[in-house]
């Protein structure tokens, strides 16, 4: 074999002959093409045209069906493939003459090759849709290719490793090395007698892309080239195998190191830059892919979480499914990820949460046999600290994400590690890198292999890195070539190693591995440095998912307290409004960065799941009033559903009130104040109002609003210049609040409705235009002023809002909102010095700085909060409460809440239009977990349900108690085998304590899916721990 050493030419000028040669030895890998067709196509609307390659399709909208009647049959050897490129986004189904299918797959702009079956002919169908990758319209879609490619296996095998020896030498970092393989390509293609006569070589040349920007060709492609001789064959094959004896030597001399443990995998947004009824498509596409690459690769693997994704191709593909089933059963197809869907994880519920979960799992079981323990989410925004323990008490330790690795400021420095959320629960997390190279779609190269390797930071424990390739969000999967190149990639010195491998096997050897072994471990919330915005926009959406999560939980208490009452309603279908709600959860739909057309879909889906679930509310309260009625006196039953003892609770209808509560006219219907408390999942009878009185007044345009725990002073701008805290005699203001602060060029670099930019506060200033302050409400149970400001196109009404028996002043917005490129919050500058700020989470609370001492807490300057956050001296605080806004910021005494955005991507009309909700600043004495707050904090979040009734005056319906430790209610439900129920509760102090309930029967505590835990007596082990008793059996 030759040896040679270059010293003239640059390693820049290597790269390019390299590329050069890669080029022309595809132009000689041809055999010959034998075109198909034409086709017969038929529009959405039913109207058939024949279409041969170059021709348009009859329009872009829709889903266009193409078929090849004449039956094809594909010769037995090597070298040979099927061509297709309709155009679109495609599903190929490929049947036999009896019209059965046997072999479908995608076909895009990724998916244009198959290896289609041999010892059967067969006819193609295919339907597609004139889009790209990502939605991208195809305005102007073109069928383009039906062919049968013959081609010479060696010329392929050579080219690619040509191909991944100049991408190898592009990569690795020692000089030498990639001059020793250039070298080695320059040696092993100098054994090539390749055609030169010009009548052979020009038509090959004209296939090559450069011969486009000639003047005029002097050869055209032809579909039937001069075949290659068996001289010209022969010497191919000598390169290839000089070739790989130099890459041999210098593998010795570079020695492989670390080993990429890949699975082939397709990350499907359920819905993004394409509305859902698309993605259904997409899965179908993209399952068909897969299935059909597994039947030819043996080796191949594939992952894919979701199950409602598999409840769609079961649903719509019945035989695929079945034959996924079976992969799956062989171990090749991992049915991973444990979750309904990849759901947003800062603000779901808690139950919402765990039914992700629950659902999952399930499915998962029921279909496959499958019990996943890792929860595959590389995609989503961040993630609340209290998912460790959701996780575990549904049965899941260990967790695979990518996304904290593009923080923009802070890298964590681990890549394993045990994270420890709220309540001291761990599970394993293992983290991969190739953000350079795709991420959780990595590249098929020397680079993503060297990237993903060098970011791995456990390697003293373990040589091997997770990642996952393939084209994604409707790219169809793993590609042929993709599958074909690992192998090749294991020629190559000094990069990794790359083997398909089951990850959750690899998990598994990580967990038990990290038993013994020093693993680090991240306490709290994993904060993504990125996409803040996600807590703002779309906030119908937002307001909607609360309002949903709230009544199914609500639905489902409400049911439970009525059999236990004595009724004997079937309990109500709610699996199906679950399912409706968890999949708009999406991390995708909820945080708000999908297009307009998601939205239209979505919004109307959760105002159902809402519609339904009040109506089985008022049908169970009705049925309780109902066999209780008696002589007694007319007034309300009132039913506590959510979280938290009410001291005192607060009544509004769009319906006349029971006169016996004294009921206050308002512009949207009536409204009552009552000093009755009520426990948790308590329904109470109440038939006199609270004699306590809030007052409304104007003074030469000061606004007051008053009743005998606050006073409020608004300024002649409307803000809220004094707040006084009667008990204490404190000022809560320590400047003017509800400051409603507009940030002009609300522009983001990178991701539109994703993302708020670092430094948003230089176009700051505040919307103080008034159109006037006017008084709406006088009492005695609820004193109002409101008031309108104007700004460009937008419009906002405030009623600032004072019921007589509560000190949280309410802040009732309506927003009718027309401006791009703006940015709204609320800002409150208190009387409270305090170093940390609490924001209240799906379980427990997080603690962030009010300062900027680091780059982690200047990277804070939005974050996630659900009903709450506080700020809190010994014996002074203050709350600001949200009933559906989830963007918060504490900085230093000034507290802000985010209320709306502008952005144009992708939907340009994102939040256009009329809003209403609700937010309000609340003084407490420092002890942010106490009932006091946490009530007021439910009151606005969910208000209390009631029905008309007549019964005894002290009536109680409370067939389900706890109380000691100051836990906090999620859910009461059906057992889900049917006998007895179940009552999940968490601890909301952050303290230790005992725990008593009071329920039918006998309690057992149990994990998310009623397996019993233990004998002993029902509590929550920890501070903030959640924990679920079943009984009744």
């Amino acid at each position: 074999m030759k040896t040679y050493r270059d010293r003239q030419r640059s390693l820049e000028q290597l790269s390019r002959h390299m590329e050069v040669w890669a080029d022309e030895l595809g132009a000689f890998e041809t055999l010959r093409r034998v075109p198909l067709g034409p086709l017969l196509a038929r529009s959405p609307q039913g109207v058939e045209t024949t279409l041969s390659p170059g021709d348009s399709w009859s329009d872009r909208f829709g889903v266009h069906h193409f078929t090849l009647t004449d039956p094809v049959a594909l010769p037995e050897g090597p070298g040979i493939e099927l061509r297709l490129d309709f155009g679109g986004e495609t599903l190929i189904r490929l049947k036999d003459t009896a019209g059965r299918v046997i072999d479908s797959f995608a076909g895009n702009e990724r998916h244009k090759r198959f290896d289609a079956p041999r010892d059967v002919a067969f006819t193609i169908e295919a339907q597609s849709v004139a889009r790209g990758l990502f939605g991208v319209p195809n305005r102007a879609p073109v069928f383009k290719e039906a062919a049968i490619l013959h081609f010479y296996p060696q010329v392929r095998a050579l080219r690619r490793r040509i191909e991944i020896l100049r991408s190898t030498a592009d990569t690795v970092k020692d000089e030498a090395l990639s001059r020793a393989l250039f070298e080695a390509g320059e040696v092993a293609l100098s054994a090539l007698r390749l055609p030169t006569a010009t009548a052979e070589v020009g038509p090959r040349l004209a296939t090559r892309a450069w011969t486009l920007d000639l003047w005029e060709r002097s050869f055209e492609p032809t579909d039937t080239p001069a075949p290659l001789d068996a001289a010209a064959l022969a010497s191919v094959e000598v390169a290839t195998a000089d070739l790989d004896r130099l890459l041999a030597d210098l593998r010795a001399a570079y020695p492989k190191h670390g080993r990429v443990l890949a699975t082939g995998h397709a990350h499907i947004d359920y819905a993004w830059l394409w509305p859902q009824p698309e993605t259904v498509r997409k899965i179908g596409r993209t399952f068909a892919s897969v299935n059909s690459l597994m039947k030819k690769h043996p080796d191949f693997r594939f992952l894919q979480s979701s199950a409602l994704y598999y409840r769609h191709i079961e649903e719509e593909d019945p035989a695929l499914f079945e034959e996924i089933r079976a992969r799956i059963a062989e171990g090749r197809w991992e049915a991973i990820g444990s979750m309904w869907v990849e759901c947003d994880t800062n603000m779901p519920s808690a139950e919402a949460f765990l039914r992700q979960f629950m659902q999952g799992r399930a499915y998962f079981k029921e279909k496959f046999g499958v019990e996943s323990r890792v929860a595959w989410l590389p995609d989503t925004f961040g993630f609340t600290g209290a998912m460790p323990q959701i996780m575990r008490h549904a049965g899941v330790d260990k967790m695979v994400t990518i996304k904290i690795s593009w923080n923009e400021t802070n890298r964590l420095d681990d890549n394993l590690f045990h994270w420890q959320g709220n309540d001291g629960s761990r599970v394993l997390v293992h983290m991969f890198d190739a953000y350079d190279n795709d991420g959780y779609n990595m590249l098929m190269t020397p680079a993503a292999l060297s990237e993903v390797w060098s970011k791995h930071a456990a390697k003293d424990m373990t040589d091997a890195v997770i990642a996952s390739y393939g084209w994604g969000d409707g790219g169809g999967g793993p590609d042929p070539d993709q599958i074909e190149c690992m192998p090749l990639l294991n020629l190559m010195p000094a990069i990794p190693t790359i083997e398909h491998a089951r990850i959750e096997t690899h998990i598994e050897t990580l967990a038990e591995a990290a038993k013994t072994a020093a693993v680090p471990v991240w306490s709290g919330e994993l904060y993504l440095e990125y996409h803040r915005a996600t807590l703002t926009t779309q906030g119908r959406t937002k307001q909607l998912n609360r309002r949903a999560e709230y009544g199914l939980a609500a639905a489902e208490a409400a049911s439970v307290i009525d059999r236990l009452d004595g009724g004997e309603t079937p309990f109500p279908a709610l699996d199906a409004d679950w399912q409706l709600m968890l999949r708009n959860q999406f991390h995708d739909i909820l945080p708000g960065s999908s297009i307009r057309e998601v939205y239209e879909q979505t919004e109307p889906e959760l105002e159902g799941v809402v519609e339904r679930t009040d109506a089985i509310i008022a049908e169970r309260l009705a049925a309780i009033a109902a066999r209780h009625a008696g002589d007694g006196p007319s007034g309300l039953l009132i039913a506590n559903l959510s979280g938290s003892a009410k001291t005192a609770v607060q009544i509004e209808s769009p319906h006349p009130l029971p006169e016996a509560l004294q009921p206050q006219p308002t512009d949207d219907g009536f409204v009552t104040a009552i000093d009755r408390p009520l426990a948790p999942l308590a329904l109470g009878f109440a038939a006199t109002a609270s004699a306590r009185r809030a007052a409304a007044s104007l003074e030469d345009g000061i606004g007051k609003l008053e009743n005998e725990l606050v006073a409020v002073r608004l300024d002649a701008h409307g803000r809220i210049e004094s707040l006084i805290e009667k008990a204490s005699g404190r000022e809560l203001m320590a400047g003017p609040g509800n400051r409603l602060m507009l940030y002009r060029n609300d522009l983001p670099r990178n991701f539109d409705a994703w993302d708020i930019e670092p430094g948003f506060e230089l176009g700051e200033e505040e919307w103080l235009s008034l159109e006037g302050l006017t008084v709406t409400a006088s009492g005695p149970h609820l004193a109002e002023i409101t008031l309108a400001r104007r700004h460009s196109a937008s419009r906002i009404v405030q009623r600032m809002r004072l019921w007589s028996n509560s000190p949280r002043l309410e802040i009732l917005t309506d927003l009718d909102w027309h401006d791009r490129r703006t940015y709204l919050r609320a800002a409150f500058p208190v009387t409270v010095h305090a170093e940390e700020a609490v924001y209240d989470q799906a379980i427990g609370v997080t603690r962030r700085a009010t300062h900027t001492n680091t780059s982690w807490q200047r990277a804070q300057f939005e974050a996630c909060g659900h009903r709450f956050v506080s700020l809190s001296e010994t014996d002074w605080g203050c709350a600001l409460l949200s009933a559906d806004k989830y963007g918060f910021s504490a900085r230093g005494n000034v507290m802000t809440l985010s209320l709306m955005r502008g952005p144009t991507f992708p939907d340009m009309l994102a939040d256009e239009g009329e809003h209403r909700f609700t937010y309000a600043i609340l003084p407490h004495d420092g002890r942010w977990w106490s009932e006091a707050v946490q009530a007021e904090a439910d009151l606005l979040a969910d208000p209390l349900r009631f029905v008309a009734a007549t019964t005894s005056p002290d009536l109680t319906v409370r067939p389900v108690a706890f109380s000691g430790q100051q836990a906090r209610f999620h859910a009461l439900k059906p057992a889900m085998d049917g006998k007895g129920y179940v009552l999940r509760l968490s601890e909301a102090a952050g303290r230790r304590g005992p725990l008593h309930l009071d329920l039918p029967g006998t309690a057992h505590t149990v994990d998310a899916f009623e397996v019993r835990l233990e004998d002993g007596q029902p509590h929550i082990e920890r501070p903030f721990g959640l924990a679920s008793f079943r009984f009744g059996q």
